[in-house]
């Protein structure tokens, strides 16, 4: 058995700290913000198998200069922001080729494959199964140039096992009424899934994670303890020294911070994302829809319906520029004609982005109990429980079931 501290509680964090103590270790996890109101909750709550095409894909890099121009844009940078960026941007272009999207994708898949199992097995051990819907989301279109910037990514995806039907507008509209009837195209993704309340997913992680003997400490982690090629404790903003023989970094875009303390170079950004959501919005919405045009997908969550999405490039304690929220929400009403918003609530969270879209999870070389599990960009909530068990065969010292070797921090 093994004492061992997890810092990050988001959904990442504790689905590691729970996949740990459920192979007897002691577990501690420090979070200092407020349980499940981190990058999850300021989304669209999907277990999103089969989103594997890399964002760097050509068709969205040629959209990239008109969209940084245009503050509105599903894309934006902060001038501020741009050149601590620039090295990150020249990796990210670097896998615009065709061969590094297919190894990309190929890797990405190794871990969505498993997401949905994984997840089911995750939420029904901490007795909420009724959380995960399983029903395919919908792609909606305008017209040929907007479905042709997905079809290459369609085309790569299936090729490597996802199911997408191509469907007409009017048949999506069929599906789900409250859609509006006079798209082109839509592409049904039927190995998707979303969750009815990410917030509370991770509050229920956390509720049985202490019920089973887990310490949650209320504490940001500011500094560490070492021994040669270990890490022997972690330091708290406040309270006493967590001592460990395995430390995890899941601490999402602040991961980067951490490692650096330890000099752990991580190609990782943070980017902005953002959400509304809609009370009595008015709308019998009954799937998940993306309207990649407008850069937001919208979730019938329990109680209220919510719009999600845009990059923002920013600082890590820059501010929220709540006004890309009500862009998404305005555009929302293409999709919904019928819907209502004058009972809204914004969110934001900040996710950690890769230049290859890859996460990260694994062992450094530099420390030899230091195990990385962060840089899961918009994939969050769908690695969650995946990345828990990844690292719990790590911590044990045993081959995990997938090959995790692409996913090296150290890469």
């Amino acid at each position: 058995m093994k004492q061992v501290v997890v810092i990050g509680g988001g959904v990442i964090g504790i689905s590691c700290a729970l996949a740990a103590q459920a192979e007897g270790h002691r577990v501690t996890v420090l979070e200092p913000g407020p349980v499940g109101e981190g990058a999850s909750w300021a989304s669209c709550g999907c277990i999103a198998v089969g989103e594997i095409v890399p964002l760097s894909q050509p068709g969205m890099l040629m959209k990239v200069p008109g969209w940084l121009l245009n503050p509105e844009a599903p894309l934006s940078l902060r001038p501020t922001a741009l050149p601590g960026l620039l090295p990150w941007f020249a990796r990210f272009t670097a896998n615009a080729r065709p061969s590094r999207m297919r190894a990309i994708a190929q890797d990405l898949a190794a871990l969505t494959f498993s997401a949905t199992a994984d997840s089911k097995a995750q939420i029904a051990d901490i007795g909420s199964p009724e959380l995960l819907v399983e029903r395919p989301v919908i792609k909606l279109f305008d017209g040929e140039s907007d479905q042709a910037t997905m079809g290459a990514a369609f085309d790569l995806a299936r090729e490597l096992g996802c199911t997408i039907d191509e469907i007409s507008g009017r048949e999506a509209h069929e599906m789900d009424a409250a859609i509006a009837p006079d798209f082109k195209y839509a592409a049904l993704l039927r190995d998707w899934s979303f969750v009815t309340d990410p917030r509370r997913l991770v509050q229920d992680l956390h509720r049985a994670f202490v019920a089973r003997g887990g310490q949650v400490q209320p504490a940001a982690a500011v500094g560490f303890e070492r021994d040669g090629s270990r890490v022997t404790g972690v330091h708290p903003a406040r309270g006493e020294v967590a001592h460990a023989d395995e430390v995890v970094i899941a601490a999402g875009t602040h991961s980067k911070v951490l490692a650096n303390m330890l000099g752990i170079p991580l190609h990782m950004e943070g980017v902005m994302g953002y959400s509304t959501s809609l009370c009595d919005a008015g709308v019998d919405l009954q799937h998940t829809v993306f309207y990649p045009k407008g850069g937001f997908g919208i979730t019938p969550f329990d109680q209220e319906l919510v719009v999600a999405g845009t990059v923002e490039f920013a600082g890590l304690n820059a501010a929220p520029k709540w006004n890309r929220a009500d862009v998404l929400v305005k555009r929302a009403r293409r999709v919904l004609p019928g819907l209502r918003t004058d009972m809204a609530e914004r969110r934001m969270g900040r996710r950690p982005f890769t230049p290859d879209t890859r996460p990260i999870i694994g062992r450094t070389a530099k420390l030899s109990n230091v195990i990385l599990a962060t840089g899961h960009g918009q994939l969050g909530l769908t690695l969650g429980a995946t990345t828990g068990r990844l690292v719990a065969d790590i911590i044990a010292d045993r081959k995990p079931r997938l090959d995790i070797s692409a996913y090296s921090p150290d890469r």
